[in-house]
């Protein structure tokens, strides 16, 4: 009995020795090809990181294309192929996709970078994917290894668009008409789609031959001035103020170039539903967004304003907390407004005094910048379907001083003569219209090197 019993608990032990060393084996195979994979898995990190971090510092007005290239050119010694590779054949020619090169498989994204100001994309994606044969693992079904990788990186520093006019009119003409005691004066370079001056030769609006700063005196340089046109002949008047010849240039696209530029709210930004709610203590508009209604007269805190679903959007007599003359930084006391589709109502900015400046800084500063979170706009309605499409209204005996960047590239403008607005920097309508034959003098003042700027100079480079 006891020999018997012996026999099959030894029967057992076997038995089970055998399951532990399956198991083992199973075990040892998985945990090899495992660590194959984790080892592969911390390369194509480090290839990723390379070629994000790298690719993102080309980003570059020219489009993306460059960053491309050089993401590709990190990636090709790693990997083991050559560039050109697949549909980029070249630092001009290089799109954001799908490449499949040596057994790797390469994914390449440009994005834009959150509350950014570019036209052009500023944020690389890259993923990494590679299958490889299993060493041991297909001896229990597992015939490959998959491994993949990601990184993010943004173009480094602060983010910068020039502005290219002091008067700009997208779609339609800018006529700046004079008449009576009027004088109408831009400053700065202009766009007219169709065309720039005033329909009455005698009073024909002045440009100086060179570029002339806020404060009058002329940008360094100097700096030619220009009309560009959107084509055709120019069928409107105007004149030089200093007598000298204007350079002009046909055919030129309108610059759409704020398209992605729009000042955000500080997330998470409060959301008001009334006037009382959005006023602080001493009964000033706070930043934030506004929905069914706009601040109107009154004072404004530094900040950005979403103002959405309103049919009103009379700003009246209002003004920064704190204001600086127009033309110089207001710094984190600047403003701006930005709107869009669901605003119902025209613009009226006939009594208006806001300054959106934020950021003047030279090339090269190293401290804080765009304190207030304007980006150097005042009014931002932006383009296509869910841009603001109202009407800009400057009535009569307006008071009207604005200072920054006016972005409405589907409203059209519309000033009384008798009126004597002054908008300082760039505003960029569809079309302009300002009455003749009143006593107003209407003018509008460049800002030598006017830049929607964001960020600061340790802004970008990878993002985890």
């Amino acid at each position: 009995m006891d020999r018997r019993r012996r026999e099959r608990q030894s029967g057992q032990a076997i038995v089970i020795v055998g399951a532990m060393i399956i198991a083992l084996t199973i075990l040892g195979t998985m945990v090899f090809d495992v660590g194959l994979a984790m080892s592969d898995r911390r390369n194509l990190q480090a290839y990723a990181d390379a070629a994000a971090l790298a690719g993102s510092r080309s980003f570059g007005p020219a489009g993306p294309a460059r960053a491309n290239y050089v993401a590709l050119q990190y990636l090709a010694p790693s990997l083991g192929f050559t560039v050109p590779v697949g549909a980029c054949g070249g630092p001009t020619i290089c799109p954001a996709g799908t490449y499949y090169v040596a057994g790797y498989t390469v994914q390449l994204y440009d994005r834009y970078r959150v509350g950014g100001i570019l036209n052009y994309p500023s944020v690389l994606d890259v993923l990494l994917q590679h299958q490889q044969p299993s060493i041991f693992a297909r001896m229990v079904g597992y015939s490959v290894v998959n491994t993949g990788a990601s990184a993010r990186a943004v173009k480094p520093g602060p983010e910068y668009n020039g502005a290219n006019y002091a008067v700009a009119a997208l779609s339609g003409d800018a006529m700046i008409n004079g008449g009576g005691a009027a004088f109408q004066t831009v400053t700065g370079p202009v766009y007219a789609y169709g065309s720039f001056g005033a329909n009455n030769g005698p009073h024909s609006t002045g440009v100086p031959s060179q570029q002339t700063d806020y404060n009058g005196t002329t940008c360094p340089g100097p700096l030619t001035n220009q009309v560009d046109n959107g084509g055709g002949s120019n069928g409107l008047n105007y004149h030089t103020t200093d007598g000298n010849p204007l350079l002009t240039n046909p055919n030129v696209a309108p610059p759409y170039n704020y398209d992605h530029a729009s000042p955000l709210v500080a997330p998470p930004g409060p959301h008001y539903f009334t006037a009382a709610a959005a006023q602080d203590a001493s009964g000033n508009w706070m930043p934030g967004i506004y929905d069914g209604f706009a601040p109107s007269g009154g004072f404004m805190n530094g900040g950005v304003y979403k103002i959405i679903n309103s049919p009103s959007l009379a700003l009246g007599s209002i003004t920064n907390t704190i204001h600086t003359p127009s033309g110089t930084s207001n710094g984190v006391n600047a403003v701006a407004i930005v709107l869009d589709s669901s605003d119902t109502g025209g613009l009226d900015l006939s009594q208006a005094v806001l300054n959106g400046l934020d950021d003047l800084y030279a090339l090269g500063y190293t401290g804080a910048r765009d304190p207030a979170g304007t980006h150097n706009f005042v009014i931002f309605g932006g383009n296509g379907p869910t841009g603001y499409t109202g009407g800009v209204t400057i009535g009569p005996h307006a008071g009207t001083d604005m200072s920054g960047i006016i972005y409405l590239p589907q409203s059209a403008y519309v000033s009384d003569g008798n009126s004597s607005p002054q908008f300082t920097g760039s505003l960029i309508v569809a079309s302009m219209t300002v009455q003749g034959g009143g006593n107003g003098a209407q003018v509008f003042r460049w800002v030598c090197g006017l830049n929607a700027v964001a960020g600061q100079p340790w802004a970008g480079g990878l993002l985890r």
